[in-house]
């Protein structure tokens, strides 16, 4: 079975362990790969959508490993219950939503070894709130499928745990990614550099809303600037 860079990188991550949950878990891709590379014995497939779920029963039959998978129909890390799988993967959705469905469900969180993130957008509001909440940043990825970036964090939640790693330009760069000099960091930087110009260049500033804003932007894209000729602060 193939499946795209992004999810190989999350089934890469996961460290080999006894159950692995797989919340969002689409067409069942992730924990298929998995029990066949023998990272893991067994995982529950969550969804809150049952077509989904019927074709992650049903590339699992095909595989073969279908007596090693639980199906949930239901909504986030509600359908676990604490200390039943080691860790959790949740992939593919928007920082937002991955941080409310881990607010949603605060026993489970508490008893996972650890969560293997993955959003689709807005990863510095993700950051954000792992630094703010307790959570320890174990580790940091980062890959490039199509032009576009994916970030991964693993985390794990750790009630006495304060903000040990850098608010690196407005949370918008990983402290781990950039300490480690990850391959993709100078390009990852001056993308990101280039999408502010442009946001910057289309401005109207007629308010003083507007001006504010391009104010703080300027800000950022110093930051990064800094960042890509290694001065971090």
């Amino acid at each position: 079975m193939d499946i795209s860079s992004r999810l190989d990188q999350v089934v890469k991550m996961v460290p080999k362990c006894s159950a692995v949950a797989d919340i969002g878990t689409d067409h069942g891709y992730v924990l298929i790969a998995l029990l066949k590379r023998n990272r893991i014995t067994r995982g529950i497939a969550s969804d809150n959508k049952k077509k989904p779920l019927e074709k992650a029963m049903m590339n699992a039959r095909e595989e073969g490993v279908a007596s090693h998978l639980d199906f949930r129909l239901g909504s986030g890390l509600e359908t676990l219950k604490p200390d039943e799988v080691n860790g959790a993967v949740i992939a593919g959705m928007g920082g937002i939503l991955i941080q409310d469905l881990i607010t949603s469900a605060p026993e489970v969180v508490r008893s996972l070894d650890f969560l293997l993130l993955q959003p689709a957008q807005n990863p510095e509001i993700l950051r954000k709130f792992l630094y703010e909440n307790h959570f320890e940043i174990l580790d940091e990825e980062m890959i490039k499928e199509d032009r576009r970036y994916y970030e991964y964090l693993m985390v794990k939640y750790v009630p006495e745990k304060t903000a040990s790693l850098r608010k690196l330009a407005d949370y918008s760069v990983g402290d781990i990614l950039y300490r480690k000099g990850h391959p993709l960091m100078e390009d990852f930087l001056n993308d990101s550099i280039r999408e502010l110009e442009k946001i910057q260049d289309k401005m109207d500033l007629s308010s003083e809303n507007a001006r504010n804003k391009q104010v703080e932007m300027n800000k950022k894209i110093n930051e990064l600037r800094r960042l890509r000729d290694g001065n971090a602060g």
